[in-house]
């Protein structure tokens, strides 16, 4: 009896950290994108022309980004249905050229995220872009887990912008995002 009783306990224990067993055995993984774009002209503005007072929203097109998720599952030795989660990590954005052009025009930015057969999400947001920066690192906008969307071939990140000034022609963006996926050889 003490027997059975001694292998129902072990067995209870052993089912209860099961899940910490398996959560220890995540993989996780950063994986960076980066995009390069223009800025879109200010319909109805030139450069050099003031802004209305209070500004002007200024959308950009969906911008694709191929996942290359099944290689990237492949180089980590894992599979689609091992996938726990992925998650944005960062995203940045950074005035290419010209040299002399930094954030100056924009007010706020929101970045939104998109795949065939997906809704459109919020991703990223900035509110209060500093003056002078060349370089913006936004807020991500909550923890979703972006798994479906990154097994997609192709995802789309399109970004709303306020802006107060009409940015210089040609205005070269780069998006830069990093995003976590996290595996379980045990799923």
């Amino acid at each position: 009896m003490k027997k059975l009783l001694t292998y129902a306990l072990v067995f209870l224990a052993a089912s209860s950290g099961c899940k910490k067993v398996e959560s220890l055995a995540n993989i996780s993984v950063n994986i960076p994108y980066s995009q390069q774009v223009e800025v879109p002209r200010v319909d109805g503005y030139d450069y050099g022309t003031p802004i209305p007072f209070g500004g002007v929203n200024l959308p950009f097109p969906a911008i694709p980004v191929v996942t290359n998720a099944k290689d990237y599952l492949v180089q980590y030795h894992t599979n689609a249905n091992k996938v726990v989660s992925v998650s944005l990590k960062s995203l940045t954005l950074d005035i290419v050229s010209p040299a002399s052009e930094n954030f100056d025009f924009l007010d706020n930015v929101q970045l939104y995220l998109s795949a065939p057969g997906l809704p459109e999400q919020l991703l990223a947001y900035q509110n209060a872009v500093p003056k002078g920066a060349t370089t913006v690192a936004v807020t991500t906008a909550g923890d979703f887990n972006l798994k479906e969307y990154f097994l997609k071939d192709t995802m789309y990140i399109r970004a709303s912008m306020h802006i107060n000034a009409v940015p210089h022609p040609g205005t070269q963006m780069k998006i830069s995002s990093v995003f976590n996926l996290v595996a379980n050889p045990l799923y």
